[in-house]
């Protein structure tokens, strides 16, 4: 409590800013200028705040240029914190507290390390192609269900405008990878798993920048694939995996299903959990899942391709 912890509500137009222990909260325009005068100074030893969308890009643009460690508080955990203090009452000025009361009171006691934020650019590029594959397949699904001529000609042109911009985002998508080294070496060794492939590698490289740093159990719990045991008195629920990283579970649950189409030691576990050890389908696919992010996370802490991968 010696150092300057501060927690941080995210608007459109600005930031409540309040310090650890003490009860006032600033206000500072979310521009440039603003929130970097307002670092230099305070010079905060650590800043937490809670992602809203896009709008603590400022924030984390002038934290980086300063080398000042951040944390981004997953949602859940704050609403959880919030209703064990029995906090009713929902105001910016308020969530900047208890931001900073979070991270005092449960994160620094984790030991959580600062947030590892990737390439920027990259990620907003696989999420804009995400956001036009979805509108693509629903375009044509109302295509399909279309009679009159009019609105079949309306959809068409809609389509033809979208699968261009489709291609035009992947191919800036593999430039962007193919300018840097280090991105174009790890999207190959990521390949060398069987099922991976190239927008499987760019989705874990834009979205999952903590691929390689972590343990196998924290990478898995980090996107959402870590069994989570649900036991009370002589209750033993179904143990279930939830939150995370959405769209690398997407990802990941694509790549399975490519990977149990051909022979390879990734169908073969699948395979073992389905027929000797009586597991659903669906379970054994959430666990073959698992065991790709984790060989995945060695693959890229090791910097060597898969063990099993076939020669080129």
């Amino acid at each position: 409590m010696d150092k300057r912890i501060v927690g941080i509500d995210v608007s459109k137009g600005w930031l409540d800013a309040a310090l650890a222990g003490e009860g006032r909260v600033e206000r500072i325009d979310n521009q440039p200028a603003a929130v970097g005068a307002w670092l230099d100074r305070l010079r905060p030893a650590l800043v937490a705040f809670e992602p809203t969308g896009g709008y603590e890009r400022v924030l984390q643009d002038s934290l980086r240029e300063r080398s000042i460690p951040f944390i981004r508080v997953h949602p859940n955990d704050l609403v959880a914190y919030r209703k064990s203090r029995a906090i009713k009452a929902k105001t910016d000025r308020l969530d900047a507290k208890l931001i900073a009361a979070f991270t005092v009171d449960e994160l620094m006691r984790r030991g959580v390390g600062p947030t590892i934020i990737g390439d920027e650019t990259l990620r907003e590029l696989a999420s804009r192609r995400r956001q036009l594959v979805e509108t693509l397949q629903a375009e044509r699904c109302r295509f399909a269900m279309a009679h009159s001529e009019a609105v079949r000609a309306s959809l068409t042109a809609v389509v033809d405008t979208l699968e261009k911009s489709l291609n035009q985002v992947e191919a800036e998508l593999a430039k962007c990878i193919a300018a840097n080294a280090d991105t174009k070496e790890r999207s190959g060794l990521l390949q060398s798993l069987r099922g991976v492939g190239p927008i499987v590698a760019t989705t874990l490289i834009a979205e999952l920048p903590e691929l390689g740093l972590l343990s196998g159990k924290q990478i898995a719990a980090l996107v959402g694939l870590a069994p989570q045991t649900r036991e009370s008195g002589k209750y033993k629920g179904r143990e279930r995996v939830a939150y995370g990283r959405t769209n690398v579970r997407r990802a990941l649950f694509m790549a399975a299903r490519a990977a149990i189409r051909h022979p390879s030691p990734m169908r073969e576990f699948y395979d073992r959990l389905v027929t000797e050890n009586r597991r659903p389908g669906k379970v054994a696919l959430t666990a073959l899942m698992r065991k790709m992010l984790v060989t995945l996370n060695a693959i890229a802490r090791d910097r060597q391709p898969w063990k099993l991968a076939e020669p080129t």
